[in-house]
């Protein structure tokens, strides 16, 4: 259990979704989080040195793609096959909000802010302007992609041809 900086408390869930190497971080991070008051956050800390490594990067025309589906997830996901993880001094935390001043985490991850994946339609739909958010999450999944290898995917679900 842990506390914001504006002072409601956070927990973990049962089958938690806390990538390696972040429970030693989240206390520093949820200190310099506010709610204000949202029911969903997604912030992203930044830290004055490294924290560890980022498996989302930014891609370019010559890097070697390929799509395919993680477990629990509706859509694929583009990976890259010919790098690594990257150096990174930023930490994203999703928290919501589960009533009486308290939050649950969704997630925490190494890296930087990301746009929900293409395929999330139920994300945009609960967005101000659905059409818009839909076009920045490709914008940014056209040019970013996890480091093949980094997250578990369905086999056979791998394939070269965008889906979305």
């Amino acid at each position: 259990m842990w506390v914001i900086k504006s002072g409601e408390v956070v927990v973990d869930r049962h089958r938690s979704h806390l990538h390696n190497g972040v429970a030693c971080l989240l206390p520093d991070a949820l200190a310099r989080i506010e709610s204000l008051g949202r029911e969903f956050l997604v912030e992203e800390v930044v830290f004055d040195r490294p924290i560890g490594e980022t498996v989302c990067v930014a891609t370019a025309a010559d890097d070697q793609i390929v799509y395919a589906k993680r477990p629990g997830r509706w859509g694929n996901s583009r990976f890259v096959l010919n790098r690594t993880p990257e150096s990174c001094s930023a930490l994203v935390v999703i928290l919501k909000a589960v009533g009486c001043g308290e939050y649950v985490i969704v997630t925490a991850f190494i890296g930087h802010r990301p746009e929900p994946e293409p395929w999330d339609r139920r994300n945009f739909s609960q967005q101000a302007d659905p059409a818009d958010a839909e076009r920045r999450a490709r914008k940014f999944w056209a040019s970013h992609a996890l480091v093949w290898g980094s997250e578990e995917v369905v086999p056979g679900t791998e394939t070269t041809r965008c889906p979305w």
